[in-house]
């Protein structure tokens, strides 16, 4: 079985009353159900055989407030688990997140920038340029979690065509369109999340644009339910291969 790669993922390190802050359900808190905990998440996903995992850390990515923080706590964490690699999350409004990320992008584990507008209460209509423009002009690959329909994109994708911007969680026809309609062919989709699990739609995602600019990922879902929807996908063995590993060595030369 091959090694994957899961190029979406988070963890949550700290006590549980960070979750309560950041809105998680009661149930969730006490109940110990969101154990993305870094130990935890790294063996769940060796018994998927998956292997490099590029993870942001959960209180930035819900809490713009913590984001400077969280990301000096990834980068420790890079450090102390060989197979994790970091996402360094960052809000336009926030400028000293811009130098913080100018010096985390240069390091050996970082493969590029989050954005989680939604969480964050922002919209990329308003601050994307700010934003895509340094991307641009770092060479930097941009995971989005899409704030609208994830064709939004393209217009942005064309102007900067040195950035590589990744539309989260597959879904839809947009996510589809926003892959296919970018003139530089800059723009790629991950399967993270449930959505990716719906009847067809990685068939359908294939047979529209290929599997070239599909990255697979789990967003800290079941990774074996993750894992098994593109193994056992009516697609072939070598998009298959492209989707769980050799889109993300190429893109993210790993």
């Amino acid at each position: 079985m091959l090694t994957a790669i899961d190029t979406h993922c988070h963890i949550h390190y700290g006590p549980k009353e960070n979750l309560a802050h950041n809105g998680l359900s009661k149930i969730m808190q006490e109940g110990n159900l969101y154990t993305a905990y870094p130990d935890q998440l790294m063996k769940i996903r060796a018994g998927a055989h998956i292997g490099k995992v590029f993870a942001s850390p959960f209180d930035g990515v819900l809490d713009c407030q913590r984001c400077e923080q969280t990301n000096e706590d990834m980068l420790r964490f890079t450090e102390e688990y060989e197979d994790l690699y970091q996402w360094v999350v960052m809000d336009p409004r926030n400028d000293a997140t811009f130098i913080q990320a100018e010096r985390i992008l240069k390091t050996p584990k970082c493969v590029g920038i989050k954005l989680h507008p939604v969480c964050h209460q922002y919209s990329l209509e308003e601050y994307g340029d700010k934003v895509f423009s340094f991307a641009d002009q770092c060479g930097a690959v941009v995971q989005i979690h899409p704030e609208k329909a994830a064709d939004f994109i393209v217009p942005f994708a064309d102007r900067y065509p040195n950035a590589t911007f990744i539309m989260a969680h597959l879904g839809n026809e947009h996510h589809i369109d926003a892959a296919r309609k970018a003139k530089h062919g800059n723009v790629y989709v991950d399967t993270s999340g449930m959505a990716s699990l719906k009847n067809m739609l990685i068939e359908y995602a294939v047979s529209q644009i290929g599997s070239e600019r599909i990255l697979f990922g789990t967003d800290t879902y079941s990774a074996a339910s993750q894992r098994g929807r593109i193994e056992f996908a009516l697609i072939s063995d070598q998009d298959k291969e492209n989707i769980l590993v050799k889109n993300a060595t190429r893109l993210f030369h790993i």
